[in-house]
């Protein structure tokens, strides 16, 4: 079974120095964890050093931050080899960025607005606004190929991950380029909503024969909210994607409390399909910083995923894998607790409340 964590550096230390994460690793290990999603593409930058963002964003790495005068890539994957562990690097912003970045900044004929001719739109009820760039532009086209491939190209990594913010919000599109190139594209019975899934299947599509090209073994894994919101939402249509090979390996974004509507998401019917096709793990919440899950409410879910015969799970994030709360004051996991969840000695869905 695939055991994963998602590591990143909001609300977490464990990638800010060589130590966190030589310990950080260790620790995962010992609960038998075996793959890591380190971020690697956050706010406009990245977290390693990069010739291809410089060379748009001026930064070979996050400005002001613990991973500069580093390269945070290649450490993981030092460290996670005699560990086993499979190291698949998550661009995690996808095509989103921070409107104050120097990519939204510099070249804003390559981001997209809505009808209004807004560019920022807020993303899952946070407080500072995003924008993002457009994937019918040939230039983010090739950027965001180019810093991907770059990746495969240069480390040793199992394979890369693009979660849902590789989407086309389906309040965006209405900028002059779009409009254009959609007048231009359009037949009698083209959808203006299919057309833009259309362009991020394309996308989709060129990175992994870029990648493809360089290692067949490559894994393309994709970290999609549930298919009716990622479509309705987001434009993404991951049933699609994998009915045409374009991924390797999805990785369910379930974020619910509650058992039974989490039961309910690994039932449908698309989930179900495509469990008999790739590898399929659920994601599941450990926690925010300001939002606490209870430990006996992941044991639940682990229970079930294992009950119900998926390839795995993945947890966000690793901080609150450990810690139950950040803040205001850190309250720990008890340890024997988690070794009772994660470790191959996994708990049945009957026995499972017990956990508290």
């Amino acid at each position: 079974m695939l055991k994963a964590v998602w590591l990143t550096n909001v609300d977490s230390q464990v990638m800010n120095a060589h130590a966190n994460l030589a310990e950080g690793l260790q620790r995962l290990a010992a609960l038998g964890f075996n793959t890591i999603y380190p971020a690697v593409w956050q706010r406009g930058y990245t977290l390693y050093p990069s010739a291809v963002a410089q060379e748009l964003t001026g930064a070979s790495v996050l400005p002001n931050s613990p991973f500069e005068g580093r390269d945070l890539l290649a450490e993981i994957i030092e460290l996670a080899e005699p560990l086993a562990m499979r190291v698949i690097p998550w661009f995690e912003y996808g095509l989103m960025v921070p409107p104050q970045s120097a990519l939204a900044r510099q070249y804003p004929d390559l981001l997209s607005c809505d009808k209004s001719g807004n560019l920022q739109r807020n993303v899952n009820g946070k407080p500072d606004p995003q924008v993002w760039l457009n994937p019918c532009h040939d230039r983010v086209q090739r950027f965001i190929a180019d810093l991907i491939v770059d990746v495969v190209d240069r480390y040793p990594v199992t394979g890369i991950q693009l979660d849902d913010h590789f989407a086309f919000p389906v309040e965006l599109g209405y900028d002059r380029f779009t409009q254009q190139l959609f007048q231009q594209d359009r037949c009698a019975d083209v959808n203006w909503n299919d057309w833009r899934a259309g362009q991020l299947t394309a996308l989709l599509t060129d990175i992994v024969s870029s990648l493809k090209s360089i290692r067949r073994d490559c894994i393309v894994s994709i970290s999609p909210n549930p298919l009716s919101f990622s479509k309705s939402r987001y434009l993404v249509d991951w049933q699609q994607w994998a009915e045409l090979g374009l991924i390797d390996e999805l990785v369910l974004q379930v974020y619910r409390d509650r058992l039974d509507i989490f039961s309910h998401e690994l039932t449908k019917p698309e989930v179900r399909a495509i469990q008999t096709k790739i590898p399929t793990l659920i994601g599941i919440l450990t926690g925010l910083k300001t939002r606490p899950i209870a430990t006996e409410t992941i044991a639940q879910q682990v229970a079930m995923i294992g009950a119900k015969g998926f390839g795995g799970y993945a947890c966000f994030f690793y901080e609150t894998l450990f810690d139950r709360q950040l803040s205001p004051i850190l309250v720990s996991r008890n340890q024997q607790q988690l070794i009772e969840i994660f470790r191959d000695r996994q708990l049945t869905i009957d026995n499972c409340d017990s956990i508290g």
